[in-house]
C-alpha cells in the first residue's frame, strides 16, 4: 500500500547527503542539485514507492548487480531526481531486459531507463532529456575482422542480438530482415558464440563491450569497430504508474539534475570504477563512451 504525506525540507536535505556519499558527487555538484530541490509540499508523490528496472547488458550505465538490483549510471539518476522528492526506489530486479519491457508494458514496474522506440512509447512517456549517449560498436571473431559500411551490408551474416535489444527504429527494421539473426537472454551467450566461431557479429554498447571482454578473458580473441549508430538513453515511465501526474515535475527536475555539467561523467567514472572493483577488472577508464 502506498502512503501519502508531505514532503519537508529537512528530509530533501538528508536525502541530498546520501546521494552525495553514495554515488560520489563532489561539493560542488552536490550545491548545485541542494539549490535545485527546493520544493513546495507534494501531496500523493512523498513516500510514494516505484520500481524501476534496466538492461543488464550495458555497464557502466545499466546493469544488474550481484544482489540482484539494477545498478548503474542511469539508476542512479533516477534517485537522484525522486529520492530527494521524498520518492523512494525499489530496484530489485529478478528479470532479464526483454521482461523488463514487459512488466513495464504491464504497469508492474514503474520506470525503465533505455532507447526510445516506437514500440516502448506506446506503453511508456519517455522523460524529455536524455541522460548519456551511448555508441554502438560491431564485435567479432578478431581472425575475421569486420570493416562497418552500413547495416544491410551485414544481412549475410551470423548476427547475435540480445533480446529485447534495440539500436533505433531505422537499424531495428533492418536487422529483422537478417536472415541470421540469433537472439539470446544474455551478452555473455553472443561473445563466447563470437570467440568460438559460431556468430559474425554482436552490435552493443562500446564501454559496456570492452568491460565484457575483459571479465570474460576474451579481449585477445574478440575485436570491435564503430558503427554509425549513436543513440541516447532516457527515463521512462510506465503509462500505467503512478508517477504520470507528476510528469511535468518529474521533466523540470529531470533538466534541473542534467543541467550540472559534472553530474554524468563523475557517475560514468563512479559507477565504472564500482563495477570493475566488484569484478576485480582493470579500473582504466576509456572515457570516450
Amino acid at each position: 500500500m502506498r502512503v501519502s504525506v508531505i514532503a519537508n525540507p529537512v528530509r530533501v536535505l538528508c536525502s541530498l547527503f546520501w546521494l552525495s556519499v553514495s554515488f560520489g558527487l563532489n561539493a560542488s555538484t552536490l550545491s548545485s542539485l541542494q539549490q535545485d530541490v527546493t520544493v513546495p509540499p507534494l501531496k500523493g508523490l512523498a513516500e510514494l514507492t516505484v520500481t524501476v528496472c534496466g538492461n543488464s547488458a550495458y555497464p557502466p550505465v545499466s546493469w544488474v548487480n550481484n544482489q540482484g538490483q539494477t545498478d548503474g549510471v542511469n539508476v542512479a539518476v533516477m534517485r537522484l531526481l525522486l529520492e530527494p522528492l521524498g520518492v523512494t526506489v525499489d530496484t530489485r530486479q529478478n528479470s532479464n531486459w526483454r521482461r523488463c519491457l514487459k512488466e513495464v508494458e504491464l504497469g508492474n514496474v514503474d520506470m525503465l531507463s533505455g532507447f526510445k522506440t516506437k514500440r516502448r512509447q506506446e506503453y511508456a512517456i519517455f522523460l524529455d532529456a536524455p541522460v548519456i549517449r551511448e555508441t554502438i560498436y560491431l564485435y567479432y571473431p578478431i581472425k575475421q575482422p569486420l570493416n562497418f559500411t552500413d547495416w544491410t551490408a551485414l544481412s549475410g551474416l551470423r548476427v547475435g542480438v540480445l533480446m529485447g535489444d534495440s539500436f533505433g527504429n531505422e537499424v531495428d527494421a533492418a536487422l529483422q530482415e537478417y536472415p541470421s539473426l540469433e537472439f539470446v537472454s544474455t551478452q555473455d551467450q553472443n561473445l563466447l558464440k563470437l570467440a568460438d566461431n559460431r556468430l559474425d557479429v554482436v552490435p552493443m554498447g562500446k564501454l559496456s563491450g570492452q568491460l565484457d571482454l575483459q571479465r570474460l578473458g576474451l579481449k585477445k580473441q574478440i575485436g570491435s569497430t564503430k558503427t554509425d549508430v549513436s543513440d541516447f538513453w532516457y527515463l521512462a515511465i510506465s503509462k500505467q504508474s503512478p508517477l504520470v501526474p507528476w510528469l511535468p515535475l518529474l521533466n523540470q527536475r529531470l533538466n534541473q539534475v542534467l543541467a550540472e555539467p559534472d553530474v554524468v561523467s563523475e557517475l560514468v567514472a563512479r559507477y565504472y570504477q564500482i563495477y570493475t572493483t566488484d569484478l576485480g577488472l582493470d579500473p582504466e577508464l576509456d572515457d570516450s563512451l
